[in-house]
């Protein structure tokens, strides 16, 4: 175990700076490298059978798996938590990875999760769409723009409909206001295209993915979004409890002790965004689900007390429970929605709603 040697590796998108050490922390070599496939993956031949850590970049992925295929075992280091421990005035690329290698040896590295290499593919394939609905999204307003410059209104709900489309087809602009228009309409048919190609390549990946498939019988989860969170999650053996899943979306309030006083405060929102943004969207929708009712119920009761905004994130938080349980029982959505509230339950306020909650199976 002593000869075992450890690697920190800064990853820039230019260069990448090298700190190798043995267990007891004398220095083997240092050194920066071009960040080259050929360059990197020679200097690391050199130590076979090393352990190695690195923060995530947006090039790590490629490296990752660069650097794993050369028999190196790689960590992920959290950057967040790297910062928190090893603060330092002087910072450098060569002090950087000096201090991924001794968190590393000293077997201190606050990690991150290394990606599956399906994860990474269902995660590509979501964003990509939804990169395409933002561009679309930004054209629409160009057409939006155009009318306001002209002091055009419209009636319809969705301009972009059937009836708005015939109405923009048939507007008598300038020339030069025409052409523009013309030529964003058919950009957005254009993307329009690609996202129905997106989904179709989606909804087969779905297909095939037991776990994913799974969760497409919540009420509210499409397609798109139990692949979104299939994405996030990677596996679900990952997570000890519900409540540690819901912690990495973020969903859960921030908490604040001091001596005997607790005080909880606003969501984390550390963690996975696209998770907490999925589940939030999800959340929204649930009083939209009306032949295969989901937690509309749940929502309705916590927004005349708190909100929307509230209401949202406690269904978000009690939909991921039901998610964990649906995974790890690997069993499809099933709930008892809870009976009307009779008046001695209302007397009781409070005490009579937890008890209301707990007769849901799925979630608890």
């Amino acid at each position: 175990m002593n000869n075992q040697i450890y690697i920190g590796m800064d990853l820039h998108k230019n260069t990448s700076s090298f700190s190798v050490k043995d267990k007891e922390g004398k220095v083997i070599d240092e050194c920066k490298l071009p960040t080259e496939p050929s360059a990197i993956k020679g200097y690391l031949k050199r130590f076979p059978d090393s352990s190695l850590a690195v923060e995530p970049v947006s090039q790590w992925y490629f490296y990752g798996d660069l650097i794993q295929g050369l028999g190196i075992d790689v960590h992920l280091a959290n950057p967040l938590k790297v910062k928190a421990i090893a603060s330092a005035r002087v910072k450098t690329d060569k002090i950087d990875a000096g201090v991924l290698c001794d968190l590393l040896r000293s077997n201190l590295l606050p990690e991150a999760y290394f990606a599956s290499a399906d994860a990474r593919y269902w995660k590509e394939m979501v964003r990509y769409r939804s990169s395409l609905i933002r561009l679309r999204t930004q054209i629409k307003n160009k057409i939006h723009s155009i009318l306001f410059r002209n002091g055009l209104r419209h009636p319809f709900t969705n301009l972009f409909g059937v009836g708005g489309r015939k109405w923009l087809e048939s507007l008598d602009l300038a020339e030069h206001f025409a052409f523009n228009l013309k030529q964003y309409l058919g950009l957005i048919d254009a993307f329009s295209q690609l996202i129905k190609e997106a989904d179709e390549r989606i909804e087969k990946v779905v297909g095939d993915n037991q776990p994913a498939k799974l969760l497409t019988s919540i009420p509210g989860i499409s397609y798109i979004s139990a692949l979104t969170i299939m994405a996030e999650i990677g596996t679900i053996e990952r997570f000890a409890s519900a409540k540690k899943l819901q912690g990495y979306a973020g969903l859960v309030p921030s908490t604040y002790a001091s001596g005997d006083r607790v005080v909880h405060g606003r969501l984390t929102k550390q963690g996975s965004r696209w998770l907490r943004w999925t589940m939030i969207e999800i959340a929204q929708r649930q009083l939209l689900c009306k032949r295969k009712p989901g937690f509309g119920w749940y929502y309705q009761r916590i927004k005349q007390r708190r909100g929307s905004g509230a209401a949202a994130a406690a269904t978000a938080r009690k939909l991921l429970a039901v998610v964990w349980r649906m995974l790890k029982d690997n069993r499809p959505f099933e709930i008892v929605p809870p009976a009307p509230r009779s008046k001695t339950s209302l007397l009781r306020g409070k005490s009579g709603a937890k008890d209301a909650h707990r007769k849901n199976i799925v979630s608890h």
